[in-house]
């Protein structure tokens, strides 16, 4: 047990101390920090871009039948980003020469009556939402106007806006109604797990891989072997590495948190909510904790049967391709957690982690399925590893062009010999 911990506090203390472990942390850690506040960045160089400049004008051709009344309520409307201009010296034609020459940005004609509007936007920008500002503030003058026109006094107007009161009840007695606050705060948990997993197999599956070739490449590992039982050492690797990945794990949450809180998004918001779901919280830590034992064995397994580090990407490609399916799939299944598909992937050990907590999370999954689905991920994992230490004890001690069929069954008959 001694040697165990050895294995663990060296394996774990060797990555995050190593220069290119921190360098890593740092830059992902300022890349998602500034991927969460893109939009702020980019609007802070708009507006750096756009300081001292004047609103964008737009020309209203009013070919309504309410005597320019809409146009000249638009160019008196100053709650808009936009500065509105009735146009009377002119046609639409005349009009799209005017923005030509210069003297406007955009072109807005109106036509039929008012309570059956009629609009059309000129304009060359490549932000839709400039067409959508100018939709919404010409619908808000309509409704003045029409409101105007059935001479509605204020109360009779505060009534026709009245939000109307609406709640969702379970159809059973013990049942749940999901509301948008706890859609949000599942979706975003469903989303960060799924990416979760993903990093694990990739970044953590190659670190394990490589660590054994590289300790195999430089013959380091027939010294440690002679002095530490091969499945010791490879259980602690597992544990030292899995260490590593969850401070890394930590420190990418830190960032996260950071992130929003500079941004003074909502989205941090929604996915805590008044109170975050606690159940749904263990159950993203038993499924990394269990992925990451299915995917490490296998990777531990397939580093043992590599010579070179050079042939570790190579010999994880497997592994790699099963973790970019489960995370498609899982993507693509937030909107579809109850899809046949979904269900039935969810037993498979290599995508139960992912498409599990997927239907937890997004949709209704009974206990007994939960617990049965959940047994067999650890049955597959103490057997994934069993088979894995097995390999591992033989493969460690392999030398030669690596071949996944034949460095299997070689690996078997050194380990059998070693009993």
């Amino acid at each position: 047990m001694n040697n165990f911990w050895i294995t663990v506090m060296h394996t774990a203390s060797k990555r995050m101390q190593s220069k290119a472990f921190i360098w890593s942390t740092v830059i992902t850690m300022l890349i998602i920090i500034g991927i969460i506040n893109a939009n702020n960045i980019m609007s802070a160089f708009s507006n750096n871009e756009q300081s001292g400049e004047s609103p964008s004008t737009v020309a209203v051709v009013d070919n309504t039948t309410n005597d320019d009344t809409i146009a000249e309520m638009l160019a008196s409307y100053e709650e808009g980003t936009f500065d509105y201009q009735n146009y009377t010296e002119g046609n639409q034609a005349e009009a799209l020469e005017a923005v030509k020459d210069g003297e406007f940005d955009f072109v807005l004609t109106l036509k039929g009556e008012t309570t059956n509007l009629e609009v059309e936007f000129f304009g060359s920008s490549t932000d839709y939402t400039v067409g959508q500002e100018v939709k919404q503030d010409v619908q808000r003058i309509k409704e003045s106007v029409v409101t105007n026109q059935l001479d509605l006094n204020e109360e009779e107007i505060a009534k026709i806006y009245l939000p109307i009161s609406f709640s969702e009840q379970p159809l059973t007695e013990n049942g749940e109604v999901q509301t948008e606050e706890t859609h949000m705060q599942a979706y975003w948990m469903v989303y960060g797990l799924v990416f979760v997993i993903y990093l694990i197999v990739i970044s953590l599956g190659s670190m394990i891989a490589t660590e054994v070739a590289t300790e195999k490449s430089s013959r380091v590992m027939e010294l440690i072997v002679s002095s530490v039982n091969p499945i010791v050492q490879m259980f602690g690797k597992l544990v030292g590495i899995g260490i590593v990945g969850l401070i890394n794990l930590a420190a990418l949450v830190v960032a996260g948190i950071i992130g929003f809180m500079i941004s003074d998004d909502n989205i941090l918001q929604s996915i805590l909510g008044e109170a975050i779901d606690v159940s749904l919280l263990l159950y993203a830590f038993v499924f990394i904790m269990l992925g990451y034992f299915v995917y490490g064995g296998m990777a531990a397994m397939l580093g043992a049967l590599v010579s070179r580090a050079e042939e570790v990407n190579q010999a994880i490609q497997p592994l790699i391709f099963l973790a970019m399916i489960a995370f498609f799939i899982s993507i693509f299944g937030l909107n579809t957690p109850d899809s046949t598909l979904v269900q039935v992937l969810s037993y498979i050990p290599f995508f139960t982690p992912q498409l599990l907590f997927l239907r937890i999370g997004m949709g209704n999954v009974p206990t007994w399925e939960i617990i049965l689905v959940i047994g067999i991920l650890i049955v597959s994992a103490i057997l994934i590893n069993i088979l894995a230490a097995r390999i591992y004890k033989g493969g460690v001690l392999m030398y030669g062009k690596f071949s996944f069929k034949n460095g299997i069954k070689q690996a078997f008959t050194m380990s059998k010999k070693e009993n």
